[in-house]
Order: C-alpha cells, then sequence, then structure tokens
C-alpha cells in the first residue's frame, strides 16, 4: 500500500530548502503533515494552537486543512528559526 500523498500544499516544498540548509531535521514529513491538514480539517471554524514551529512546514500543512474561519496560533521558541505570520 502506498500511503504517500498525492497532493502536497506548494509551501512545504517552498520551506524544506531552508529548513535542510539549517540542517533542521524534525520538518513534518509528507505522511504526518497530510494527517495535519485532514486533523485540521476535521474541526471547521476550529482554534489550533502549534508548539514548535520550526521552519514552518507543519504550519503550512495545518492551514492547508483549515477552513476560512479557523484560526491558528504558531510558537518557536528558537530565536534562531526564521519568522513565520499567518492571519
Amino acid at each position: 500500500m502506498d500511503d504517500t500523498p498525492s497532493q502536497l500544499p506548494a509551501s512545504p516544498a517552498a520551506l524544506r530548502a531552508p529548513a535542510d540548509e539549517a540542517g533542521f531535521i524534525m520538518s513534518s514529513e509528507d505522511r504526518t503533515g497530510s494527517l495535519l491538514a485532514t486533523l485540521a480539517a476535521s474541526r471547521p471554524g476550529g482554534r489550533i494552537l502549534e508548539l514548535g514551529t520550526g521552519f514552518g512546514e507543519g504550519t503550512a500543512w495545518l492551514l492547508s486543512g483549515m477552513d476560512r474561519d479557523a484560526g491558528l496560533i504558531t510558537v518557536e521558541l528558537d530565536p534562531g528559526r526564521p519568522a513565520v505570520r499567518t492571519a
């Protein structure tokens, strides 16, 4: 069985290169990202909290599953990580 997602949001691919360059190995894999999008989609209008933004790949996956009424707060404690801001 191949459970690799067939559709990927555009953002994670663009975020992967800087993460790789920085040696960051904790980014969401495609299967995990697909699960994050599914979980976000299961909560229409929900409020979602992500702890540990990293380089934003998981954030992009969450956003891809959220509807317009949902909200996302994401927190990264490491000042060396790039800031990602979404509305």
